[in-house]
């Protein structure tokens, strides 16, 4: 167990944990084979629990064993105390921390490394056009995406800039997405998995806002509150759809009248309707006018058949991010890390029989193990 970390702290957890999952004390108590009154102790912190118990309970309580006796990442712990008197999400912040601990591993051990680029940018205001702009074109650049054209597989995208991304199940009444920064230009964003895909979309690239202004963590709820979060709003626009694609645009109404062609651009660029709207606006390729007739009557599924184009989905729960996958295989091969360990930070994405070969131990590493 952390030095840090108190058995009162461990009880703590086991009652968070009991309660999320539905549980009751009497229930506890069966999985342990004690009286309810033990684990009354045990959440209170009055009872010392063994190594045994401590894994049937992660069992039972469906949580990694490390999170009852570590101490959480830094950034989840300072997010978790400055927003004690704010609304939050009990589930979205374990997933946070778990996720930001699996990948604190990975950079532990060296399987992950720091990106290359600076990837930190100053503060600007929502409305400072010419800010968002450049900021939005530079990270498009760090990110090896062409300037202007549709920004697929955002996940794969966010991780050259050092933001491993997450898209899991997290309830219709949960976060929409949160970040925490790991350390040395590296960061995790959990997405809720049960939102639209242009919606899990725009809240990945809302994220990698936070990531790229050097937040420490967030939590999103929807609507942007405060400067800050407008900000990153008009940041994540600018990203998802450049100012060049007022060119395709062009390209489109030339051939279609307005509702076609921006059901054909909203399906390239994988936004939602509302947001592809207000970017058309925000970019003066229509007008007033023209929002309030297209925003009256959202797309069909039939509608985008009939234009010919076809709604790809990203972020699709569960998913990880293809960095973490790698670095979690690259870890293991190299005995860095177990294959039970492996397994869980990949999330099911492969089992253990499924993992490749680990690499031979050098004659002479050995040798100095054995030394």
């Amino acid at each position: 167990m952390d030095a840090e970390l108190t058995w009162s702290d461990v009880g703590a957890r086991v009652a968070t944990a009991r309660r999320l999952v539905g549980l009751s004390q009497e229930q506890v108590a069966e999985a342990l084979n004690v009286d309810r009154s033990a684990v009354a102790k045990i959440e209170a912190g009055r009872r010392q629990l063994s190594s045994l118990e401590l894994v049937r309970l992660a069992e039972r309580l469906e949580r990694p064993l490390a999170w009852f006796v570590t101490s959480p990442p830094p950034a989840v712990a300072s997010r978790r105390a400055q927003q004690a008197e704010q609304r939050s999400d009990p589930v979205g912040d374990l997933v946070l921390e778990d996720v930001s601990r699996d990948v604190a591993l990975l950079v532990e051990v060296k399987s992950i490394r720091p990106p290359h680029q600076p990837g930190r940018y100053s503060a600007f205001g929502a409305d400072d056009v010419e800010a968002v702009g450049t900021i939005a074109t530079s990270v498009r650049d760090c990110m090896r995406v062409d300037r202007s054209k549709p920004l697929l597989a955002l996940s794969d995208a966010a991780a050259r800039i050092g933001l491993y991304a997450y898209s899991l199940r997290l309830g219709e009444g949960a976060v929409d997405g949160c970040y925490a920064e790991v350390g040395d230009g590296i960061g995790v964003a959990v997405i809720n998995g049960d939102r639209d895909s242009g919606h899990r979309r725009f809240v990945l690239a809302h994220e990698i806002g936070h990531h790229v202004l050097g937040d420490a963590f967030s939590t999103d709820w929807g609507g942007a509150t405060g400067e800050h979060e407008r900000a990153i709003d008009a940041l994540a626009r600018s990203i998802l759809i450049p100012p060049g694609i007022s060119r395709r645009w062009s390209e489109l109404t030339l051939k279609y009248e307005k509702r076609s062609s921006a059901i054909i651009l909203g399906a390239e660029y994988r936004v939602s309707w509302s947001l592809l709207l207000f970017r058309l606006r925000e970019l003066s390729l229509i007008t007033g006018s023209d929002l309030r007739v297209l925003d009256s009557r959202s797309p069909t599924r039939a509608d985008y058949l009939e234009a010919g184009v076809r709604v790809e989905e990203e972020l699709v729960a569960p998913e990880v991010s293809t960095g973490v996958l790698q670095a979690a295989i690259r870890a293991y091969k190299k005995h860095k890390i177990s294959a039970e360990r492996a397994v869980e930070i990949a999330r099911g994405a492969v089992t253990v029989d499924e993992l490749p070969a680990r690499d031979e131990i050098p004659l002479e590493a050995l040798r100095n193990e054995l030394a």
